[in-house]
């Protein structure tokens, strides 16, 4: 999986915009909305990528604030290291095991699009919970499958058919783009996630679904 990411780290942006038709500006944004953050804040973006989620946070908080950037894969953030910020660090390290990060040091953490590629889910929420203070948001945001006809009908198309050949003729690897329609019909169901976040300390958790349910953002709340 890490050598996987490592490979497609060059094109990652080009192909998530290309993708979701631009869609993935605005999910951003509601997943930042979602964080309640505040200028001069402190925030984690978990399995961060090349750094776009984590950018838009950073703007969140502004020059007075603090963003951290995790994920596992040396070359996404070498890619995202590229496109500096001054409130902003990036390190390589394990969205399960957060070595280095102190409980309570955050008001706020986010994964996108990367909780379905983690396989102990508890431990995942685990340790944002642990991460946030007490009365902090944590906020998931994820690809899922959409339940009604219309759009049901151009998922299939879209995210099975033309998104592999898409990603194949960008990227160079087609396997990577193969492998994200297959993901996302193997995640768990949103009641599901939503349990496994309240199981692991957090409160409050709802969920949305935005574009014909093409995503869902969740957010929990840590107890005060």
């Amino acid at each position: 999986m890490r050598e996987m990411f490592d490979r497609i780290a060059g094109r990652y942006e080009l192909l998530n915009a290309l993708m979701s038709a631009g869609l993935n500006r605005i999910w951003n944004k509601k997943a930042v909305e979602a964080t309640r953050l505040k200028p001069g804040e402190r925030a984690l973006d978990l399995a961060c990528g090349t750094g776009s989620l984590t950018r838009d946070l950073a703007r969140r908080v502004g020059p007075e604030g603090y963003v951290l950037g995790v994920d596992f894969s040396k070359e996404m953030i070498q890619a995202a290291k590229k496109r500096p910020a001054p409130n902003v660090e990036y390190r390589l390290g394990d969205a399960t095991d957060l070595q280095g990060v102190e409980d309570g040091s955050f008001d706020a953490a986010t994964i996108a699009y990367g909780a379905r590629n983690i396989p102990d889910l508890d431990a995942l929420f685990g340790e944002l919970a642990r991460a946030v203070r007490p009365g902090g948001k944590v906020v998931c945001l994820e690809i899922a499958r959409p339940q009604g006809r219309f759009f049901a009908t151009f998922y299939g198309l879209w995210f099975d058919r033309l998104v592999p050949w898409l990603g194949a003729k960008i990227s160079g690897d087609a396997w990577a783009y193969s492998y994200l329609p297959h993901s996302v019909k193997e995640f768990v169901a949103s009641g599901e996630l939503a349990e496994i976040m309240r199981r692991n300390g957090l409160q409050d958790v709802t969920w949305r679904k935005f574009s014909g349910g093409i995503v869902t953002l969740y957010a929990g709340t840590k107890p005060g």
